[in-house]
């Protein structure tokens, strides 16, 4: 699963800094596999850590690579915390943010 080609396009179109700009592609990518792992609702809560981790046992490559599974579950971990804290922030469920909240969001860090 990968973000496709209008959203790279959106983020790089951004003032941000390209280490911010990376960050957001990642965060997009967790939020798109998060909304993928809760289909077909797509909406309220992140999936739970047992959710991902069977969710990812069942894709083949993950599945293969033991190593890359535990270092995908760590980076889930981690962008699950940011958009639970940044839906809490805009005061909507975790899996209904958009690629919109997320730049706005890294460009308010930014300046700030």
């Amino acid at each position: 699963m990968a973000i496709d080609r209008a959203t790279i396009e959106r983020i790089d179109a951004t003032l941000l800094p390209q280490l911010d700009r990376h960050h957001l592609r990642v965060l997009s990518h967790c939020l798109d596999s998060f909304q993928t792992m809760a289909a077909p609702e797509r909406t309220g809560a992140i999936p739970d850590e047992s959710q991902r981790r069977l969710w990812c046992q069942q894709q083949p490559v993950v599945a293969e690579d033991p190593t890359f599974l535990d270092t995908l579950l760590l980076q889930f971990n981690a962008a699950a915390e940011q958009l639970d804290q940044l839906a809490l922030e805009l005061g909507k469920p975790p899996l209904e943010l958009t690629l919109d909240d997320l730049i706005s969001a890294s460009e308010a860090r930014c300046r700030g």
